[in-house]
């Protein structure tokens, strides 16, 4: 009989890890900070933010042949982004401090950038219903390029090529179909 109580202790014991209970996780080294709305580089980097922002900043080497083509685009002065992101993305923790060092090294100011943040269900703050509709953010990043205004294309998410490609196909007006754009 004892020998048959340790035998059920040990496969109890030897079972437990492999039990499908719901855990709750208190992420206690959370690298992100939330961040709603409007905002600035500057803003950003003031947060927990900064780590991700400057690893992945450092860590990103641009093609120096198209980061040339997009410093030389002749429309560059009349054309802004907005920036669509989560700061909890994966995505949008990669894609936007890669843009910004291209951006950097092909002289274009971050002036012409509006950062935006949005919430997990990607929902833009401050925005009716009908104005996130006619806005068609879906996804994060989207990175918008207008031109006098008037928006040229968007990136969705991930590069169909590179980044660089992607971006240089946007603001020199060839044909770009983004990711999710069939």
């Amino acid at each position: 009989m004892k020998s048959i109580s340790i035998l059920i202790t040990f496969i109890a014991l030897a079972v437990m890890p492999f039990t499908n209970t719901p855990e709750k996780k208190v992420d206690t080294d959370q690298r992100y900070e939330l961040i709603l709305g409007e905002f600035t580089l500057d803003e950003l980097k003031d947060t927990r933010n900064k780590g991700w922002y400057e690893n992945n900043y450092q860590r990103y080497t641009p093609k120096p042949k198209l980061v040339k083509e997009i410093a030389a685009l002749e429309d560059l002065d009349d054309m802004t982004f907005s920036i669509y992101l989560g700061t909890w993305c994966p995505d949008s923790r990669r894609e936007l401090p890669h843009l910004i060092k291209i951006f950097d090294q092909a002289d274009i100011s971050h002036d012409k950038l509006k950062l935006v943040g949005v919430t997990q269900r990607k929902q833009i703050p401050n925005l009716s219903k009908e104005e996130r509709k006619e806005l068609n953010v879906f996804n994060v990043p989207t990175i918008i390029v207008y031109k006098n205004g008037k928006e040229m294309n968007r990136f969705v998410e991930y590069p169909v090529e590179s980044l660089e490609e992607d971006m240089y196909k946007i603001m020199s007006d060839q044909p770009y179909k983004h990711s999710y754009d069939f």
